[in-house]
């Protein structure tokens, strides 16, 4: 066998390098944040991660999660996290943010199995923004000990199980998720619009089952419905009757929610946004003193804009290549997340998937045209500058926050994706007529 070309073997050997590289910066950040939870640790600041633990434990204890402050939330998750519970508060605590960080690993795996690369195995250098920008998504509910990565990777499994046509599966862990956190249920009109009907099933049914029949032998059936009507009645209606979350009150209009409902009351109404900053001095951005009926509108206006220009860039018919199912996937989180009652900065961890698939397609710029790729690129300037901008030091840097940065960086992220999937439609068309064309010359 004939020797290999020297330059060959370089660049061979090239891939390796880099990917030896990246083994280690990651290996060195994991080791710096894994540092900074045991510092949380050994100073009490455990956040959500008491939340969840004591929630855990008074199902272990047989008692009741009415009065348990904090825990805004169906039984489900302190169902499924109890057994954690029952090893004591170190073991719970370090063993939840170990899942964190597997789970935030999937979640990458996922997102570049759907944007298109073979089998994950492609090159992931190319994705070094993506996860850097997420990252800060993800260091944040690790701190927290927030759920929402765990609810990102069930939505990514379901979305898998659908690209590839395994509609009943696709419903079981969206279903999950939903019961872990209500959120991603706007998913389910999604697949509704693609007809994808066992899907919805399955995820009706998964929905039942995570929230009735799981917590059922520790809860019992009859507190079980009680408890899962009465979060209903504080968490889900005033969303549905008012777009509000209402258990959170004030707080749900502060500047660390960057959902769009959030980001139009700070906008249209005088409402304080210092809230989660605890000044002494209020802070106003409002360019409009609206009422919350006109406000209401308003955001229902921006609802049925986003809504229109999904349906306008992704048509009826459903999408037929792998990139054309990854840009609308993504379209589809990102309308989760703007619609979101609540959408604090660690919900934006399932950005992951949007900002993927962007840089694939920017990898790919024949495949979408020169518009869609400047959107794009814009886009992604944005979230770079909205997540510079997420530093409370300076008074300027909250205003801008409290604006919603980050909330229309995602809806120029939209608009970008948006552009390349009506691009990646009328190229799939113009392929599919050109043979029906010639065979019938």
């Amino acid at each position: 066998m004939a020797p290999q070309d020297p330059a060959t073997q370089a660049g061979a050997a090239a891939p390796a390098r880099s990917a030896r590289s990246l083994v280690t910066v990651a290996a060195v950040v994991l080791l710096a944040v894994t540092a900074v939870m045991v510092g949380k640790f050994l100073n009490g600041d455990f956040k959500d991660a008491e939340v969840w633990y004591d929630a855990g434990r008074r199902v272990l204890a047989g008692e009741s999660l009415a009065g348990l402050p904090h825990y805004r939330y169906p039984p489900t998750f302190a169902v499924l996290v109890s057994p954690l519970c029952a090893l004591g508060f170190p073991a719970f605590f370090f063993i939840w943010y170990a899942i964190n960080v597997a789970l935030f690993g999937l979640s990458l795996r996922l997102s570049v199995r759907l944007a298109g690369e073979e089998a994950a195995g492609g090159d992931l250098r190319a994705y070094w923004l993506p996860v850097v920008l997420t990252a800060v998504f993800a260091m944040d509910n690790l701190f927290l000990g927030q759920t929402n990565i765990l609810v990102m990777a069930c939505v990514y499994w379901s979305l898998l199980a659908s690209f590839r046509g395994r509609d009943w599966l696709a419903g079981l862990p969206l279903g999950a998720a939903i019961a872990i956190k209500a959120f991603p249920a706007p998913l389910i009109v999604y697949f509704l619009y693609r007809g994808r009907l066992r899907t919805v099933a399955s995820t009706l049914a998964s929905i039942a089952f995570f929230l009735l029949l799981v917590p059922a032998p520790a809860r019992g059936l009859g507190r079980n419905w009680r408890e899962v009507r009465a979060w209903g009645q504080r968490v889900v209606m005033p969303y549905l009757s008012r777009g509000e979350a209402g258990d959170w009150g004030q707080h749900s209009l502060d500047i660390g929610n960057h959902s769009v409902p959030a980001v139009a009351r700070r906008l249209l109404s005088r409402v304080d946004a210092s809230v989660a900053l605890r000044n002494d001095r209020p802070l106003y951005v409002n360019v409009a003193n609206l009422s919350e009926a006109q406000v209401n509108l308003v955001v229902l206006a921006v609802f049925g804009a986003l809504g229109i220009g999904f349906v306008a860039a992704s048509g009826w018919r459903p999408p037929r290549s792998r990139e054309e199912k990854a840009v609308e996937y993504s379209l589809a989180i990102l309308l989760v997340i703007l619609a979101s009652a609540l959408s604090w900065t660690y919900f934006f961890v399932m950005l992951l998937l949007p900002l993927v698939t962007a840089v694939r397609l920017l990898r790919t710029p024949r495949r979408i045209g020169a518009g869609a790729a400047w959107a794009l690129r814009a886009a992604l300037a944005l979230l770079v500058m909205a997540v510079v901008l997420l530093s409370p030091s300076a008074r300027f840097t909250q205003y801008v926050r409290a604006a919603g940065s980050l909330c229309w960086a995602t809806v120029a992220l939209f608009t970008g994706l948006a552009f390349a999937r009506r691009d990646l439609r009328r190229a799939e068309a113009a392929a599919t007529r050109g043979p029906l064309s010639q065979a019938q010359r």
